[in-house]
């Protein structure tokens, strides 16, 4: 996620600069790679870049390819295929083992601006959603254009270059389910004179961090370098100077924690915290994340302290107390380390695990592809895998 934000802020840096760039886009992959389909990478004229199709082995190379595409105005796909390790064809020695397909495309400045829409209406989206790419066309009229891209994240689909005929936008969006349980892995399809990939987008995860203590800043600022929409509430009335403390997040006053819902939109795919260190406050906010549904509600504490909390909201017959499944008390996995910003990290680490469906475990014992599959019901219920 946070690297489809610095790619939107980069294109849109473009448009406004009047800059010509080229877009690489991982649209298909086989076997092993450093990030999924969907992988991006802007490159400049000069040969300075934003983001990562790989861990850096194949940047350089794709530069020099981007340089011709750029000159010739004309997309096309680059392939390295490394499962062989053949270091007499690339000459990389890249030991992945892995097929990669990326798609170069020259984007003049009003081009980049319509990608960088395109990415943050569906990083926006309140549930995954998927983008299909034209990256194959034959040269016969009335076919869409190697570039052509779909966003469908609702009803409407919002495109990005010429399509031409709509019944291979048609074709398109009739592949939206079975790309979404396709994952980061991605789906590749044909249809006519034309080939399509397809790459499912996971909305940036929403945190809502209720305090405002000193100790709240290093987990705002480890959210928002991961590019989850952050919003710390507070119930004393907003300054200048308060909200500097925390220059990655959005500030805003709730005085009653029963008002949380008004100040911050709160859904079943957002992720709340308690940790304002006032015991009736913090009940409030328990209730009130409780009540509205919120799939991930950690309190920071004892353990003592959480049950305490949930005792009294039984007690006044509040029905949020019966909603523990989704309550974390203590707050974080348990990652070691001390202090405020170790315990930041076993938060996000925490919320991050239950956002996207994983059970918490070292990779080294996971059995399947790290970039597996959407989980049914992911970034909907923020449901942890079981599984």
């Amino acid at each position: 996620m946070s690297s489809h934000i610095a790619i939107a802020r980069s294109l849109k840096q473009a448009a406004e600069l009047r800059e010509s760039v080229v877009l690489a886009t991982v649209v298909r992959v086989v076997g092993s790679s450093y990030g999924g389909v969907g992988a991006r990478m802007v490159i400049r004229v000069d040969g300075s870049t934003v983001g990562l199709v790989s861990g850096g082995c194949l940047e350089s190379d794709l530069c020099a390819h981007a340089l011709e595409v750029h000159s010739s105005g004309i997309a096309r796909v680059v392939t390295y295929d490394t499962r062989a390790d053949d270091d007499a064809v690339w000459g990389l020695g890249l030991g992945c083992n892995g097929l990669i397909d990326v798609l170069l495309q020259p984007l003049a400045a009003a081009q980049a601006r319509q990608h960088a829409d395109l990415l943050t209406a569906a990083l926006s989206a309140d549930a995954p959603s998927v983008i299909a790419t034209v990256t194959m066309s034959g040269r016969a009229t009335g076919v869409p254009e190697v570039g052509a891209q779909a966003l469908f994240a609702g009803a409407d689909a919002i495109t990005v270059g010429d399509w031409a005929n709509r019944n291979d936008l048609a074709f398109a969006r009739a592949q939206f389910d079975e790309a979404l349980a396709t994952g980061r892995r991605g789906l590749s399809r044909e249809t006519g004179s034309i080939e399509l990939a397809f790459e499912v987008v996971v909305p940036a995860v929403r945190l809502v961090i209720c305090g405002s203590g000193p100790d709240v800043a290093p987990v705002s600022r480890l959210a928002r370098e991961l590019g989850w929409d952050t919003v710390v509430v507070d119930h004393r009335p907003i300054t200048e100077a308060h909200t500097n403390r925390f220059p990655d997040a959005r500030v805003v006053e709730c005085r009653e924690p029963s008002d949380l819902a008004d100040a911050a939109r709160l859904t079943p795919g957002t992720a709340g915290v308690v940790m304002s260190h006032h015991f009736a406050r913090d009940i409030g906010y328990v209730s009130a994340l409780l009540a509205a549904g919120v799939g991930y509600v950690g309190v920071l504490g004892p353990r003592a302290r959480t049950d305490r909390m949930l005792a009294e909201l039984a007690a006044k017959g509040d029905p949020a107390a019966a909603s523990g499944g989704s309550l974390f008390g203590p707050v974080g996995l348990d990652v070691g380390g001390d202090g405020p910003e170790a315990i930041a990290l076993a938060i996000i680490a925490e919320v991050s695990a239950v956002v996207h469906g994983r059970l918490p475990r070292h990779l080294r014992d996971r059995p399947d592809a790290l970039h597996g599959a959407l989980l049914p019901g992911q970034r909907a219920s923020i449901a942890p895998d079981e599984g």
